[in-house]
């Protein structure tokens, strides 16, 4: 994935997207007082509303564009009534020295770890610093069988946004699923076109996630010492089904960890 190119266009394909999520991940991190880790922290989407609010947010991102954008929308919004520290780390290998009672890994970002031992080191990584009482939340999309079998040349609507001097942005997508190696090689595509609807320009993004099924998130989740403690299918707690857009997970470390610590 380029993520010089995904760091100018990211806000843009966030920018019509329902804030529940950001809502879900606020009142979280609201109830446990922080400070709380963000992996996978992007433009600050969703660490900077948490900020701005008074938390105090420590936020790791492997690519510099990405990070370079969050400090510039920090920038925009500031003071800041909490903190937002940037960090430069790689989210299946690292280690801040600090525990935290709420570690996030939101907008399915645990899924950009493209094989089972990436996804396993993350989420390993991720418990390691979490407080022996706190709690760990992500969340991934649902893998349901119609969404397995598009195809791969058809692009689909994602939304329509309105630039703010005049036109708008088109965005699409292409998914190509490969039910074996459990990985999308997908596209995502911004159209501009002016006022009048005329054509500007055409931007392709590349992306490439693993998904995951929801007994797999079960098996990961235990192989590092946590128990799902909760597992949804939107972020009001619906009931995960087949119909579900979302998987939204809240996991904890098992009771016999919690005692050791």
């Amino acid at each position: 994935m380029d993520y010089a190119a995904w760091a100018d266009w990211y806000d843009i394909f966030y920018a019509g997207a329902d804030p529940a999520d950001i809502d879900f991940y606020h009142g979280l991190c609201k109830a446990s007082q922080g400070p709380i880790l963000e992996i996978g922290v992007g433009t600050g989407r969703i660490s900077l509303p948490l900020a701005q609010a008074g938390m105090e947010i420590v936020g790791i991102d492997l690519f510099e564009p990405m990070l370079k954008v969050a400090q510039q929308n920090a920038l925009a919004v500031a003071p800041l009534r909490g903190s937002l520290n940037l960090i430069q780390a790689d989210m299946r290998n690292f280690d801040l020295k600090h525990q935290f009672p709420v570690v996030m890994i939101p907008a399915r970002t645990l899924l950009l770890a493209t094989t089972e031992e990436d996804q396993l080191h993350t989420l390993c990584c991720a418990a390691n610093h979490l407080t022996s009482e706190g709690t760990m939340a992500f969340n991934l999309f649902y893998p349901d069988p119609d969404m397995l079998a598009d195809n791969g040349e058809e692009e689909f609507l994602l939304d329509v946004v309105e630039k703010s001097g005049g036109g708008r942005y088109v965005l699409t997508a292409k998914n190509h699923f490969d039910t074996v190696t459990q990985l999308n090689h997908g596209t995502q595509i911004v159209e501009e076109v002016d006022q009048n609807g005329n054509f500007l320009s055409r931007q392709e993004l590349d992306v490439l996630v693993r998904y995951l099924h929801p007994e797999q998130v079960i098996g990961l989740c235990n192989r590092v010492g946590l128990e799902v403690i909760e597992m949804w299918g939107d972020f009001e707690g619906s009931e995960l089904s087949d119909d579900s857009e979302e998987i939204v997970v809240l996991a904890k470390w098992y009771e016999s960890h919690q005692t050791r610590q």
